[in-house]
């Protein structure tokens, strides 16, 4: 083989190796994405739960009392600068919202417990 044949197939590799790099970012960075993203609202869902279990603590004490984040954080609820948390409400009609910062999704609590999301 003469050197513009060489240098021809060497070219020839290079961009189907390219091509195969390309195919497979295109099917690993959106799984990278999802899994990131599962990861950051799940985050925010365990504070959501973390924030109810310690408002529940608080009224055991306060029966009468509201829940404030202030208040929570004392029986046991550890803020993060990522979650955003707004806490209202007795023991009859508590709202917890938690979201991380970096996704559109937000998880609610009501006074039983339950987790939904809007």
């Amino acid at each position: 083989m003469n050197d513009r044949g060489f240098v021809r197939a060497f070219v020839m590799e290079g961009l189907i190796g390219i091509a195969i790099l390309g195919i497979i970012a295109a099917i690993a960075i959106p799984q990278y994405v999802n899994y990131r993203n599962r990861d950051i609202d799940r985050e925010a869902k365990a504070h959501a739960s973390q924030a109810y279990q310690a408002s529940q603590a608080f009224f055991r004490d306060n029966p009468k009392g509201r829940a404030t984040l202030e208040e929570i954080s004392r029986f046991g609820y550890r803020s993060s600068p990522d979650i955003v948390l707004t806490i209202s409400g007795g023991k009859g009609d508590l709202r917890i919202t938690a979201g991380h910062v970096r996704s559109r999704r937000a998880y609610q609590v009501d006074e039983r417990g339950e987790i939904s999301t809007d």
